[in-house]
């Protein structure tokens, strides 16, 4: 594949260069000659890497498919290539907040990021960090640095110095930390590498063999990049771990350094100082530290990881450039007396919002609207196990996040909607031009109890909010957010329902994460007195699980109503579950299901194995009141009521 691209960045073109492609590098989009197209200073020239001029660029790009791919690092390159009919992928490597911050721009900030947001909709983005992905608000994939730790190796540590790299450190003090730095090595011995013209004492390299030699000859590295402004580390950090180099660096929520183990961290100047000194005068205690730092960046940063992740990136990049098709066949007739109901969320079969689309699909003329999950996704959430495959919504958009006007656009004739709703899917942000509509909109939040200040911003920009927590209301309602009600997580029989001829396998039964140290601990103390089963299933496969466990294991992260209690409830089996608000108002402790206390859940379970018709009898309860209450069709009649309450 031909690749064009400009080189913002050399040592990061360097990176990217591993991947198995042809690289054409122009200069930077910028008005000046003084840039170079490749700074040999900083890396060599890579065998696949053909650098190239503005008027050779500009020749090239005009020949319809002679670039595979344009790869951005800045949004001027965007801006000057937006009308090439070309894939393109756009590098975010710094905060929106930091830039507007650096240039006294602070005030354009949200005007700023909505336009770069109208101005990627076919662009596939990539964050180098999930800091500057959050920071920006826009759809994306993150990619980390990938360091081939064997390029770097050879610490020797012999030169009594504290090592700093930068380039332009002092104007952008705000986020490299210089003057902090300065308070750091004052009186000690120290160098400063790189292009910094305004502070004497700063050197170049020397090339990058000379750079590698400071990494190795030097007997530390200090970082001062400063939150919020900056990441906890960068390419240098990482250069100078992968030596073998011992790092002395800023606290920084996104610091990958474990203070005392791969490295030191401090907030106080003194106190990083302190650390400082150790090492410069425990040589051997340098060599351990630097030792472990390598380590670290070879499992936490390997560069085959970064080959993997920016090939996906390539490839759905391709896939975004095909042509926007509108699908509304599934659409059908439009009945009398039904709503017109546009249904938006990221597509994917185990989440809500496809339950909540097959539901109105069963009652009202529906259209969806939305991108589904990539492979990319797939892959990150481990999603492997689930057989079903994404589908096409009715009008499908290229990203996560949702543009008004497409939908506008392709909206097929004689369809009037009713109102829009938009369900969270942990995938891309709220709709983009809400207020074009001119119909009521709806939000669906299920994770509120993990993005709770987030779901408040976002539904200030709805009409009507359904919170799949009820917990989180009287917050909302104290913010001024008043259309705000609960509407819980439900099941759908079609799916989750109780499969005749399933005998019982194990158990205990549980699906699920297991990244929550508590849930781990009691399945733990379960496994002791009993046969638990985990296993990764989604949808039929899911439910047909749960129908073979004699009792269904279920945890709440954050005290919330989860949608595993409906979904265990509809198949049949013991539902065994902690309390979580709102739980009581529906069920009933040892009618419909059975409630456990951390110091009591095994005696309670040996208690429903050892008398089966018990459990059996709860669990058949529980499953009518599944059905008769607590289906997604349920749900729907729920919103639409709502919905014909505020027009009256």
């Amino acid at each position: 594949m031909r690749i064009l691209s400009f080189n913002w960045h050399t040592p990061y073109l360097s990176m990217l260069a591993r991947l198995d492609h042809q690289f054409e590098i122009a200069p930077p989009n910028i008005d000046s000659d003084m840039v170079k197209v490749w700074d040999e200073a900083m890396r060599p020239v890579p065998p696949n890497v053909t650098t190239i001029d503005r008027q050779a660029m500009r020749a090239s790009i005009a020949k319809p498919g002679y670039y595979d791919l344009i790869l951005a690092h800045n949004v001027k390159d965007i801006m000057m290539a937006q009308g090439i009919v070309t894939p393109k992928i756009l590098v975010f490597h710094n905060k929106l907040t930091t830039e507007a911050r650096l240039g006294g721009q602070g005030n354009i900030i949200d005007a700023y990021r909505e336009r770069v947001r109208a101005l990627v909709s076919r662009v596939y983005c990539v964050f180098i960090s999930e800091s500057k992905k959050k920071d920006w608000g826009v759809d994306g994939v993150i990619i980390t640095p990938g360091i081939d730790t064997s390029l770097y190796g050879g610490y020797t540590g012999e030169i009594r110095r504290v090592l700093r790299v930068g380039n332009s450190v002092k104007p952008r003090d705000l986020m490299t930390g210089y003057s902090f730095g300065e308070e750091v090595v004052k009186n000690l011995p120290n160098i400063l590498v790189g292009e910094n013209p305004d502070i004497p004492e700063s050197r170049v390299s020397g090339g990058w063999d000379g750079l590698k030699r400071a990494y190795r000859e030097n007997r530390l590295f200090l970082n001062t990049t400063m939150p919020p402004w900056e990441d906890g580390y960068n390419l240098g950090v990482l250069e100078a771990m992968a030596s073998g180099m011992p790092v002395v660096s800023t606290s920084n929520p996104t610091s990958p350094i474990t203070d005392g183990v791969d490295g030191f961290v401090a907030e106080d100047a003194m106190v990083l100082r302190e650390k400082v000194i150790k090492l410069l005068d425990d040589h051997d205690l340098a060599i351990k530290i630097g030792a472990a730092g390598k380590k670290m960046v070879e499992r936490k940063f390997p560069v085959s990881g970064f080959v993997d992740k920016w090939e996906r990136a390539i490839n759905e990049a391709k896939e975004r450039m095909a042509p926007r098709t509108v699908h509304s066949k599934s659409l059908g007739k439009i009945r009398a007396g039904r709503k017109n109901v546009v249904v938006s969320y990221t597509s994917y079969p185990a989440t809500t919002g496809a339950y909540i689309e097959r539901a109105f699909r069963e009652k009202h003329n529906t259209l969806s609207f939305g991108g589904k999950i990539t492979q990319y996704v797939i892959d990150t959430w481990n999603l492997g196990a689930m057989k079903d495959k994404a589908k096409t919504h009715d009008i499908h958009c290229d990203g996560f996040t949702v543009d008004i006007d497409q939908l506008i656009d392709e909206m097929p004739k004689g369809f009037e909607p009713d109102f829009f709703i938009w369900i969270e899917t942990g995938l891309g942000g709220p709709p983009v031009g809400l207020d074009k509509l001119g119909v009521p909109t709806v939000a669906y939040l299920i994770d509120t109890h993990i993005h709770t200040d987030r779901h408040m911003e976002t539904a200030s920009m709805f009409d009507i909010t359904f919170l799949a927590q009820r917990s989180y209301i009287p917050r909302f309602n104290a913010a001024g957010l008043e259309r705000v009600y609960w509407l819980p997580l439900a099941c759908d029989p079609d799916i989750h329902g109780k499969k005749a001829g399933l005998e019982k396998e194990h158990d205990v039964g549980f699906i699920g994460s297991l990244t929550d140290s508590r849930r781990v601990d009691l399945l733990l103390k379960l496994a002791e007195k009993m046969d638990v089963r985990y296993d990764r299933l989604f949808m039929r496969d899911m439910a047909d699980f749960f129908c073979k466990s004699r009792i269904v294991f279920n945890n709440a992260i954050r005290n919330d109503l989860n949608m595993r209690v409906f979904e265990v409830l509809c198949s049949g089996s013991l539902l065994m579950t902690d309390r979580a608000d709102g739980l009581d108002e529906f069920f009933r402790d040892k009618e419909s299901l059975v409630i456990y206390d951390d110091d009591n859940i095994s005696g309670l379970a040996r208690y429903y194995l050892d008398h089966p018709d018990r459990g059996e009898a709860i669990a058949e309860n529980g499953r009518k009141l599944a059905l008769e209450n607590h289906t997604y069709g349920h749900r729907v009649d729920m919103i639409v009521q709502n919905l014909e309450e505020l027009a009256r």
